[in-house]
């Protein structure tokens, strides 16, 4: 009866590694899955922000060529 009780503590023990171990190897997975997205969502960000960069510059380049040709 004492082997019975002595020998489930050391299979959970066993099960409950293996469940660390599955759960560590799908959070790298997950981890390498999202970094290439994290990376190209960062790309977009910095060329958006370039574009609206330009646009507000052409925006206010138009504004002084309108004031420009609306004073002669």
């Amino acid at each position: 009866m004492s082997k019975d009780l002595e020998s489930k503590p050391a299979k959970a023990t066993h099960f409950m590694r293996g469940v660390v171990i599955e759960a560590v190897l799908l959070l790298v997975v997950f981890l390498l899955g999202l970094i290439p997205m994290w990376l190209k969502s960062r790309e977009a960000t910095l060329r958006l922000s370039e574009a609206e960069r330009h646009l507000n510059l052409a925006r206010v380049q138009n504004a002084l060529a309108s004031a420009a040709v609306d004073t002669r």
